[in-house]
């Protein structure tokens, strides 16, 4: 597709999208990264010490990064997503593995005020209906003092770093992507629109301050290819 749609049309695209990919979806996404998402994940997952004594991980897919957060955790994880293809996998991998999945929206979530010690997101934010809206409700649902952590794609502050990766990204990766999830071009053609308009390091560190949260910090990592963002709710 060469437009994102908006509101609940991309919604409904968005949810009807990883169902089709969620049976291949782990091995077609971290080949086209290099497999460095492992080591994403793994960084994000390191950033829960101190706040690991109930996770709410949020869009959480097949459950790659919610695993990693059990080994930080004694209590059971809570992972909720919206699309049940992705859930179906991530349950056949790790729901006997102290991870509870479940189909939640992440603009409005099922849980009680300050009801979690940490919140966190990986590679779905741009894929919201509302980035604000999601940062919002994880925030509404951290105890005071808690951490919310995201792990998403980034944009490379080095122009030369910058400029092969989009060629990478833009051009490649979603044809690679379409082949080795089984679905053709389709598939992956969505992922590079979903990075253009997504306001990455700087821009996403302002959205967690606007809604109060603080000490905001960006990790880059991978040259700026992927970031993670650590903030605290105050209290």
């Amino acid at each position: 597709m060469s437009t994102i749609p908006a509101g609940e049309t991309k919604a409904r695209y968005i949810n009807g999208m990883f169902n089709d990919l969620s049976t291949h979806y782990d091995r077609a996404s971290s080949f086209i990264a290099l497999k460095r998402d492992r080591f994403w994940r793994d960084f994000a997952a390191s950033q829960v010490d101190g706040c690991s004594a109930k996770i709410l991980d949020v869009c959480c897919g097949t459950g790659e990064l919610s695993i990693r957060l059990k080994d930080k955790s004694a209590s059971p994880v809570t992972a909720v997503d919206f699309s049940p293809g992705m859930l179906s996998q991530a349950n056949a991998k790790y729901g006997k593995k102290g991870v509870r999945f479940s189909v939640a929206d992440a603009e409005a979530l099922p849980f009680p005020d300050e009801s979690f010690t940490c919140a966190t997101v990986s590679f779905a934010l741009r894929n919201v209906t509302s980035i604000e809206k999601t940062l919002s409700e994880m925030t509404r649902v951290l105890k005071k003092g808690g951490k919310l952590i995201i792990l998403d794609l980034g944009k490379p502050r080095s122009a030369v770093v910058r400029k092969l990766y989009y060629c990478y990204f833009y051009s490649i990766a979603p044809k690679l992507g379409g082949v080795l999830a089984q679905k053709g071009k389709y598939a992956y053609s969505y992922l590079p629109h979903s990075l253009t308009y997504f306001p990455a390091q700087d821009g996403l560190k302002k959205i967690m301050e606007d809604i109060g949260l603080v000490n905001v910090e960006v990790h880059d990592l991978t040259m700026g290819i992927a970031a993670v963002h650590v903030g605290t709710k105050a209290g």
